[in-house]
């Protein structure tokens, strides 16, 4: 039997970001249902948990095999501490004229 069958999904009634994050401390949390807190934001003002778990993985397993929600995002609740990545960008002489003229 897999992960995703003995998980049973939960369905929180929407909640802000800072109980979401007092209730699932450093968990990855799936959310549906995101009212961000302006448009275009990347703040969570609130938003439904339908699932959680130490990985991003684990937090989509309740819902991996049900067409129930079209829009779903997975959010981890605490502090990164993995550097971010950052692009790299390689400049020969002939981009670094154009770019200094």
């Amino acid at each position: 039997m897999d992960t995703a069958a003995q998980l049973p999904p939960i369905e929180t009634e929407p909640l802000t970001w800072v109980e979401i994050c007092a209730l699932y401390p450093d968990q990855f949390v799936c959310l549906v249902d995101v009212r961000p807190v302006e448009p275009r934001s990347p703040e969570i003002r609130t938003a439904r948990i339908v699932g959680y778990g130490p990985t991003r993985r684990a937090a989509f397993d309740p819902i991996r095999d049900t067409r129930k929600y079209s829009r779903w995002s997975i959010v981890f609740t605490g502090e990164c501490t993995k550097p971010l990545r950052r692009p790299t960008l390689i400049l020969d002489d002939e981009a670094l004229k154009s770019l200094c003229s």
